[in-house]
């Protein structure tokens, strides 16, 4: 939760730091961790956004109990947990940003993971999801999110519990609503039913407490610190802070203080950069949620993911809306000849690669599922030369041919008689991509079975 609470701040701020004595204190601030060797290479090829302005980027932000990198003694992490996990998604076009929180009591497979040391952890089928980071720090738990969603992490950021009171106070504090009141004498949370400003340790333990409010449970809470940080942007984005120039500074040193972050946004000069990219996303158009998970059967004190969850990454991974949302705009195919009358979602496919790139099957088959084919194979070709892409089908299947056809760009289309009802897309060299196509009758992509809790940040903090 605090690390998305500096990330956000820092981006919406960095922007008026000019004075170069202030940017040098506050740059010098920040801890660089490169992780990339300790992730090795086996890792998920970023799918690329056509027409788009700029690349998507997925940021995994973590939140610590102990400050890494050049604050720590020792080269693991012993006695290091990781709070919170987030998973920022930031669209393509920069209008949106989606934040999803996977729940640290989420039983997950944990891939093999080295140290800082050089000793290495084994891979585990079922474990808490929050032991990765416990276990074998940032690496680890970006090695497992990636293994988990598919989706390739650009950035991380670490931040710890020490500058998170700083920070609120600096802001002038936050608004939270309490459903009733409260007088917990483990967080040491004492608070009435109603709408509150809280300030530092008061901050820390509405975000923190498990027991005082809600269930208990870990869900709760994490609902409460989603409804905080809303509260915490539309804060951060008023006028107010910048125009202070105390508060601003004040904040900036809390928040610097406290990250660790990759090379790639390892300067002030780099979240700046990224600041102006993201500076005109509304609050709207900020959407919180936590990945769909159920009550886990061995252990009714853990949860598992529900199979929703994979709808969710798969999403953030081409960059779409979430699943039940509006879709965002895509190109659509206009075909030659008559209308197309097979729909998607009635076709059958398997995908095999022979352009010699590695990935390319999967990331097509991904982007055919996303506009509603069923594909049932992904695999490779007999060979790996195909300088453009194919589309098979058997000749009573005329239909579903011209359907997959115009809606893979570029492709050509051959009728083989021994394929049966499941068409075959072979991957050429020519970089294909999905376009949507009108079918009459088609209903597109199928409707979801169950609907996303999702909040956005400009929502009253009472709902």
């Amino acid at each position: 939760m605090t690390a998305l609470g500096v990330t956000v701040a820092v981006l919406l701020v960095t922007g008026s730091v000019s004075a170069f004595v202030v940017y040098q204190k506050l740059n010098g601030n920040i801890t660089q961790e490169n992780v990339d060797n300790l992730i090795g290479g086996d890792r998920p090829t970023k799918v690329k956004v056509p027409d788009a302005p700029q690349e998507p980027l997925n940021i995994l932000l973590l939140g610590s109990d102990e400050r890494s990198g050049k604050a720590a003694e020792n080269s693991n992490v012993a006695g290091r947990r990781s709070d919170t996990t987030i998973l920022l998604h930031l669209a393509a076009d920069r209008q949106s940003a989606v934040m999803v929180s996977i729940p640290r009591d989420t039983m997950v497979p944990i891939p093999s993971c080295k140290r800082n040391d050089g000793t290495v952890v084994p891979a585990q089928t079922l474990a808490m999801f929050n032991s990765a980071f416990s276990e074998a720090g940032a690496a680890c738990t970006i090695k497992t999110v990636e293994h988990l969603t598919d989706i390739r992490i650009d950035h991380h950021v670490v931040v710890d519990f020490g500058g998170f009171k700083d920070m609120v106070n600096a802001l002038g504090g936050v608004k939270v609503c309490v459903p009733e009141d409260v007088n917990d004498p483990q967080s040491h949370l004492v608070l009435t039913k109603g709408i509150h400003n809280v300030q530092g340790k008061q901050a820390l333990a509405y975000v923190r407490t498990r027991h005082a409010l809600g269930n208990g449970g870990d869900i709760d809470r994490i609902s409460r610190q989603q409804a905080f940080l809303g509260s915490m942007v539309t804060k951060i984005k008023s006028k107010g802070l910048l125009l202070r120039p105390d508060r601003l500074l004040s904040f900036l040193g809390a928040a610097t203080n406290s990250i660790t972050t990759d090379p790639g946004l390892g300067s002030l000069n780099a979240l700046r950069k990224l600041a102006q990219d993201v500076k005109g996303i509304d609050t709207k158009n900020v959407t919180f949620l936590t990945a769909p998970n159920e009550p886990f059967p061995a252990d009714p004190n853990r949860v598992q993911l529900k199979p929703k969850a994979a709808e969710v990454w798969n999403s953030l991974r081409l960059d779409q809306a979430l699943p039940g949302k509006e879709p965002k705009p895509t190109a659509t195919a206009t075909p030659s000849g008559p209308p197309l009358v097979t729909p998607p979602e009635n076709i059958r496919v398997e995908v095999l690669n022979g352009s010699g790139v590695t990935g390319a099957a999967k990331n097509l088959a991904d982007k055919l599922r996303a506009a509603g084919f069923v594909v049932v194979k992904v695999g490779d070709a007999d060979r790996s030369d195909y300088p453009t892409t194919q589309v098979q089908h058997d000749p009573a299947y005329d239909e579903s041919g011209r359907t997959l056809g115009a809606s893979i760009t570029g492709s050509t289309v051959t009728d083989d008689i021994s394929l049966g009802s499941t068409l075959r897309v072979i991957v050429g060299a020519d970089s294909p991509d999905v376009v949507a196509v009108q079918v009459t009758g088609s209903t597109g992509t199928p409707s979801p079975t169950e609907t996303l809790d999702v909040r956005s940040a400009d929502q009253n903090i009472c709902s």
